[in-house]
């Protein structure tokens, strides 16, 4: 008899090490312009507030969004970039009338990266899914999938505010009109 695949246990924000299996996740800081992103997810408009008024505050964009392009979906799709993780940051600065952002473009085919239901972890969701959600012009729910980084030892690491893939920075919003 066959045995059914193990899905790892994810870990929590304080687990996430900031170990070697960083250098397996190439990405690249970039500047990105907001009409060029395209959500897979929808966004909860109590969290937008909060995001919106501490960023307000602060007056700085602190981890850059996790995106990757979509060049390879054809013409149509050139020069977008998917968001995997920043729905709400990104509302938040266009509601703080910025144009641009800070995103981590990475490589979505990478087989480390992969997607689970966002509160059934066990469940994996097809990568081909993601995309048709954001391409297919529908509105989407939000809090949909979480996508995690297969660590060095097997573990889940998720993206969110993960050093892997948004590592801090400090950029001025005053600098992202």
């Amino acid at each position: 008899m066959k045995k059914s695949p193990t899905v790892p246990k994810a870990r929590s924000k304080k687990e996430v090490p900031s170990s070697t299996a960083a250098r397996r996740i190439k990405f690249q800081i970039k500047k990105v312009s907001i009409s060029d992103l395209v959500p897979h997810e929808g966004t909860i408009e109590q969290h937008i507030k909060r995001i919106t008024k501490w960023m307000k505050k602060d007056g700085y964009q602190l981890r850059p969004i996790a995106i990757s392009k979509l060049d390879s979906l054809g013409p149509k799709w050139k020069g977008k970039y998917l968001i995997h993780d920043g729905h709400h940051r990104t509302a938040a600065m266009k509601r703080l009338g910025r144009s641009h952002i800070i995103g981590s473009v990475f490589d979505y085919s990478n087989p480390k990266i992969k997607v689970f239901r966002y509160y059934r972890t066990n469940v994996p969701v097809p990568k081909q899914v993601v995309l048709e959600r954001a391409t297919s012009g529908k509105e989407v729910t939000p809090r949909f999938d979480k996508h995690f980084i297969i660590g060095r030892n097997g573990e889940l690491l998720p993206f969110h505010d993960n050093p892997m893939l948004e590592p801090k920075i400090r950029v001025k919003l005053s600098e992202l009109r």
